[in-house]
């Protein structure tokens, strides 16, 4: 498999199985979150989705449109739903004990210019829908001894990045979250940590790529000189999902070929 003309090699899709294999037995059932609205998500839930359900995991995604083929739960936005999804999950497939929040939209504007509704949507979205959640499902993985918790940031969290201020500014609170719920649910078995992807083979870095002189000074950018595969979030994940990582919380891993610490 290649990207961007750089050969991935194929060692990294038994890594993948090998990591998914050490789920915990008794970790049946994980709730991951979608809300995508310019389109161009990494497509991680599709990939954790289909490694967790690949290896005997029921898996539900809570999305606010119907995603077809896949069990979902509507979320509308501009309510917290969050309690009702996680008991209508349970419902139906049992305790959760893996939660990945996925939810997050972006938004590219000068501050300027950015009205209030605006920048409460970005954080409503990418963050306040992590804590409500994250809140849903602690009971009960409090009172089972264990539980997963997945954010999903951003490489933008740490970095400065001109006309994404409401952005950068959620996912910078997105990693304090999750360093804070880690820290004070640790005892009671609960993982939290944070999956911080960089650029993904997506549309918009691939519009970006199409034009050479463009692509050189994009690339130029990340040490790996590539972008990444939406594949290439799932796999790492599952090896936050899986007991492997039972004595890691409150971290945040940058999935990104190296561009936070070369920006």
């Amino acid at each position: 498999m290649t990207t961007n003309g750089v050969s991935i090699p194929p060692e990294r899709a038994r890594a993948a199985r090998d990591v998914a294999a050490v789920l915990a037995p008794g970790r049946r059932v994980a709730l991951t979150t979608h809300v995508n609205a310019d389109g161009d998500g990494v497509g991680s839930e599709v990939a954790l989705w289909h490694l967790l359900t690949a290896h005997g995991l029921k898996a539900a995604i809570a999305n606010p449109t119907p995603v077809p083929e896949r069990f979902h739960f509507l979320l509308p936005n501009g309510a917290d739903h969050s309690e009702r999804a996680v008991r209508e999950v349970e419902a139906a497939l049992g305790p959760v004990d893996i939660l990945v929040n996925n939810a997050g939209i972006t938004l590219e504007k000068k501050t300027v210019e950015v009205t209030d509704e605006e920048w409460e949507l970005v954080l409503r979205t990418n963050l306040t829908s992590m804590f409500r959640l994250a809140r849903a499902v602690a009971p009960g993985m409090i009172h089972r001894g264990l539980g997963k918790i997945i954010n999903i940031g951003s490489m933008y969290g740490p970095i400065g990045v001109p006309r994404y201020a409401a952005y950068c500014a959620s996912k910078a609170a997105v990693e304090a979250l999750t360093r804070s719920l880690g820290a004070e649910w640790a005892r009671h078995g609960i993982q939290v940590n944070c999956l911080a992807p960089g650029y993904m083979n997506t549309d918009i870095p691939r519009a970006a790529l199409a034009d050479e002189k463009k692509q050189a000074l994009f690339l130029s950018k990340v040490p790996a000189r590539r972008i990444g595969e939406p594949e290439e979030v799932g796999p790492l994940a599952v090896y936050l999902a899986s007991a492997a990582s039972d004595f890691m919380t409150g971290q945040t891993v940058y999935l990104d070929g190296g561009q936070t610490i070369a920006w």
